[in-house]
């Protein structure tokens, strides 16, 4: 493979990265409960119960501190996710022969993916630790956070992996 062509797969994943951390940030599918009387779930953002009456949602606080830490390196993921996609673009297009603009890539991308999975890291272990004792499950955004971060460190991997190959 050339190194043009590793580099579009890598912009690909990145794209794809940024897409599905953008799924995992906005809804408040993280954590889903589901009881006899009473259905939750719930993101970074937004808490919604649903009772028999309906299905009400309120803006979650971020009282702890773990919880706005969870926010800023999801946040922070999404961005460096985003520089990452502009540096793999201005590499490919714009700055074909410069080694620092791939080398900016690549750290972006390993930098995103290291937010992405503190973040996910923490708010899987205060739930265990919130909610031992009750039956819970982690819902599809959380799962896409997960997948944001598996991809950029794909997309990192193969922008190293191209950069062995110039």
């Amino acid at each position: 493979m050339t190194t043009s062509v590793l580099l579009i797969v890598a912009l690909v994943l990145t794209i794809c990265a940024v897409a599905f951390q953008i799924i995992g940030v906005a809804p408040p599918y993280w954590v889903s409960i589901d009881t006899v009387s009473l259905k939750m779930h719930y993101g970074l953002w937004t808490t919604c119960t649903e009772v028999q009456t309906g299905t009400t949602c309120e803006d979650s606080d971020a009282d702890e501190d773990w919880k706005k830490a969870v926010r800023a390196m999801s946040i922070l993921g999404l961005l460096v996710l985003s520089v990452a996609v502009f540096m793999t673009v201005l590499k490919l297009f714009v700055m074909k022969d410069k080694k620092p603009v791939l080398f900016a890539g690549i750290g972006t991308s390993f930098a995103g993916g290291i937010f992405i999975l503190i973040a996910v890291a923490v708010f899987a272990a205060k739930q265990n630790d919130e909610l031992a004792n009750v039956d819970f499950t982690y819902h599809f955004a959380f799962a896409f956070s997960i997948i944001a971060m598996i991809t950029a460190f794909a997309a990192g991997g193969v922008m190293l992996f191209s950069m062995t190959k110039e």
